[in-house]
């Protein structure tokens, strides 16, 4: 039996006030190409299914869309699991009738250790799916007297324990925050204040654990217990993360195989560091030109208009940083004689740029002169 584990597509995604719509529709094209060509029998998503509570009608018809194309077009068994990001309730809207479509939407922690039982080929496997799994409500739901994280999961794992088949396979799906999992800044923290980590040790005892939450491709404790990653870079700090989905083989007996396939976006997320003018010079020549982009100018004067020059070449520059106009490091601060100075030559540099041509001595004098005059000012009677 071969599952494809995916996670955190998060539809209807807004980066820096772009949607990202378009590029999602892309990759996930990538994503039925894979599923045909590896002959996959059924597909996990780990939760984050939508970016936010009350999704876009774009990103709901998105969603329909490859639904159709896996439960409709190809007979594929689907089974989903709400994240912090989705709304259980909205998500898991008509759930009981679209079982018979083969589409398993799990978002009610009540029915946790209810598996989903999947045949193929003489091997059967369970898969139980624990939805997004906030302690208040594992508190109230279930009378549980957990006070974090970790105890609402572990408590959830032992109803899903009684209730396992002693001789089948058995695979979780889970949308949490393993303890020691590396984060991006894209992922919305599950609390505020307090523990928000969940520990592998419990989730050892499965033959898989498809996880959901973090955005960069990883394990922890042990290599079957496992995220997928999301679909796309959703912030710069995942800049240097390959994206893709992860095909994981069942056999009779338990786990066979794990392989990662990593997705092509339409348009890539980088960070670019250099001088205006060279970054100016490398992008008639760059073939990621319309890439995604944040842009760090280490030039240390004053430029006139950086973000229009760098589009014209860069059109999808989405944030700028200037760290050479900082302090150095260990300089506090700076006399008044210096920011004066540093004034005198930010208007130089302005005054060249819009004028063609570099100020004279009497002007530079009448501007220091300005300059010292307002310096005095704020500083008020002696």
């Amino acid at each position: 039996m071969r599952l494809l584990h995916t996670a955190d597509w998060h539809l209807g995604r807004l980066f820096h006030n772009l949607s990202l719509l378009d590029d999602q529709r892309h990759v996930l094209q990538q994503l039925l190409t894979i599923i045909d060509r590896e002959r996959v029998d059924a597909v996990l998503i780990a939760g984050d299914i939508y970016d936010r509570s009350v999704p876009p009608a774009a990103a709901v018809t998105l969603l329909d869309e490859i639904l159709a194309e896996l439960c409709e077009k190809r007979s594929l068994p689907v089974i989903m699991i709400s994240g912090n990001h989705d709304g259980a309730a909205r998500l898991g809207f008509g759930a009981r009738h679209l079982r018979q479509a083969g589409l398993h939407i799990l978002t009610d922690l009540a029915t946790c250790d209810q598996p989903v039982t999947l045949a193929v080929d003489g091997v059967t496997v369970d898969v139980f799916g624990i939805p997004y799994a906030d302690p208040e409500y594992v508190r109230s739901e279930f009378g549980a007297d957990v006070r974090d994280f970790d105890a609402a999961h572990r408590y959830l794992l032992e109803r899903i324990h009684a209730q396992r088949h002693p001789a089948r396979p058995a695979l979780l799906m889970s949308h949490c925050f393993v303890e020691g999992g590396a984060a991006s800044e894209s992922e919305r923290p599950l609390t505020l204040g307090g523990a928000e980590s969940v520990a592998w040790e419990p989730m050892q005892g499965f033959d898989y654990v498809a996880l959901g939450h973090l955005h960069g491709p990883q394990y922890r404790g042990s290599e079957h217990i496992r995220y997928s990653g999301s679909l796309l870079k959703y912030s710069f700090s995942e800049a240097t993360q390959r994206k893709g989905v992860t095909l994981v083989e069942m056999g009779s007996e338990g786990l066979v195989s794990i392989t990662q396939h990593p997705l092509t976006p339409r348009r890539d997320v980088r960070v670019l560091e250099g001088e205006l003018a060279q970054l100016l010079a490398m992008g008639g020549e760059d073939p990621g030109a319309d890439d995604y982009l944040l842009v760090r100018l280490t030039d240390r004067h004053a430029i006139l208009d950086p973000m229009g020059k760098l589009r014209a070449v860069y059109p999808n520059v989405l944030h700028l940083e200037k760290p050479g106009m900082l302090e150095t490091a260990g300089r506090q601060s700076l006399s008044r004689e210096r920011l004066a100075f540093s004034a005198l030559d930010m208007f130089s540099d302005f005054f060249a740029q819009t004028s063609g041509e570099p100020m004279n001595d009497e002007q530079a004098r009448a501007m220091g002169e300005l300059i010292t005059a307002l310096d005095r000012e704020q500083e008020g009677p002696a």
